[in-house]
């Protein structure tokens, strides 16, 4: 049973509110935007009364006393009823327009038909916050259940993300009314008839690597040349993605090799972040525990940054990576190795007009990354860069020969061979690319 404009709604210690608009609805019910005495705006869900059962009041409010992991999740703040009303619903913050769902990022377009125009920086970003979200969440024993496209919601320009419908979320105990949505669903689960085998964070990590995949090359990483032919019914999804999944690309197999626009992303990344797809849909499509955590992702992401360069040779964007200092750019084929590299402890940031220096290079754990330095070319010499210093605070330089200088704040210095950049307690050592 909706609720009519104008209901006033019951907020407990958030006091009462009225409902001032419909936003949408669902399966299970609706959603309301509800305005507080003093003019805040929230969003209200609102369970028709065959799904407002006991066992979902209580799990919601649960998580409305657990309080939220994370600001990016949407989280239950309050539970709502309305008087002579048998049904119920809670309250979160109201998701902002700017969001748009993760599946207009595979059509290319915004809500309005518009081309989008997602750069590798906010892809990545997305990727690294929707894993810290997730870490975040799995590090409290809950399990979200059901992370998939039409929970996800990112901000195209700068690949911020949010996690909506969190009436998933539970605790990692092995009971679950929620089994997933269909093709990001763990293996296991899929091919389970008996409904047994339930959400847990392993069957999160799962959905995790399924939704990453299709954020960084555009396609399922279970779908290809096999599961073209046939009828999409219950027989070939049990089939495909519960009994005989193959990761499309396999390197020990080729007959399920994906779209050509797949392919072509796939040859884009640095081979250390195939090994970690093939690990996830390889061996942890069989052996859950062998599937990459957050914690890998996060690395993963920082390095895929860290090693982004625009072409000399057409100015595409790519990924270079120590491991694999010959690659090429896709587009010309033009080396895209950098003139001097970045070492910062374990991490190697390559000189290009795309390199910064953030907080996630001062120190480990870092969720929202801040830029505090940009490399920049000279304007009339292309083989000089500087560094350019973005913080609050002045650093200082040690060049090769032991010349001392002080970088301060919204200036630039020119980076040389052997020069050592003093950061708060982080050395940065800048050196030239010779291939080794």
């Amino acid at each position: 049973m909706s609720l009519s404009n104008g209901t006033e709604v019951d907020l407990g210690p958030l006091g009462r509110a009225r409902i001032t608009e419909l936003l949408g609805q669902g399966g299970q019910g609706f959603v309301f935007e509800v305005r507080l005495a003093n003019g805040e705006a929230l969003a209200l869900k609102w369970y028709r009364p065959e799904c407002a059962s006991v066992e979902q009041f209580n799990e919601m409010q649960r998580l409305v006393e657990s309080g939220s992991p994370h600001e990016r999740f949407l989280w239950p703040i309050s539970m709502a009823r309305v008087a002579d009303q048998p049904s119920f619903g809670y309250v979160m913050r109201l998701r902002e327009s700017r969001f748009l769902e993760l599946s207009y990022l595979l059509s290319n377009t915004d809500r309005e038909g518009r081309v989008l125009s997602v750069s590798f920086a906010s892809t990545i970003a997305m990727c690294r916050q929707l894993s810290y979200s997730f870490l975040r969440l799995h590090a409290r024993g809950m399990c979200y259940r059901d992370i998939s496209f039409g929970n996800v919601f990112f901000e195209p320009e700068h690949g911020d993300v949010l996690i909506c419908d969190n009436d998933n979320v539970g605790v990692d105990d092995g009971t679950s009314r929620v089994l997933g949505t269909p093709f990001f669903m763990a293996p296991e689960v899929v091919r389970d008839l008996t409904y047994q085998t339930l959400p847990s964070t392993d069957t999160d990590r799962h959905s995790l690597a399924v939704l990453l995949f299709y954020t960084l090359f555009l396609g399922h990483p279970f779908e290809g040349a096999r599961t073209d032919a046939g009828l999409r019914d219950t027989s070939w999804l049990l089939t495909y993605f519960g009994t005989e999944p193959v990761f499309c690309m396999d390197p020990a197999r080729e007959d399920n090799r994906p779209s050509g626009i797949v392919q072509q992303y796939w040859a884009i990344y640095p081979r250390f972040l195939q090994d970690l797809f093939v690990q996830a849909f390889v061996a942890g499509a069989h052996q859950p525990g062998l599937r990459i955590t957050e914690g890998q992702w996060i690395k993963a992401m920082d390095r895929l940054r860290d090693g982004m360069v625009t072409c000399r040779g057409c100015g595409a964007t790519g990924f270079w990576d120590v491991a694999e200092p010959e690659r090429t750019c896709r587009s010309c084929a033009t080396s895209l190795q950098p003139p001097y590299v970045l070492k910062i402890g374990r991490r190697t940031v390559a000189v290009s007009p795309l390199a910064t220096l953030r907080t996630d290079h001062l120190a480990s754990g870092v969720d929202d990354s801040v830029v505090m330095g940009q490399v920049r070319a000279h304007p009339q010499d292309a083989s000089r860069w500087g560094i350019h210093n973005l913080s609050t605070r002045p650093w200082e330089a040690t060049y090769g020969a032991g010349q001392v200088v002080r970088l301060e704040p919204d200036r630039t210095m020119e980076i040389s061979d052997g020069m050592r950049i003093s950061i708060d307690s982080t050395t940065v050592l800048a050196t030239r690319w010779q291939g080794g």
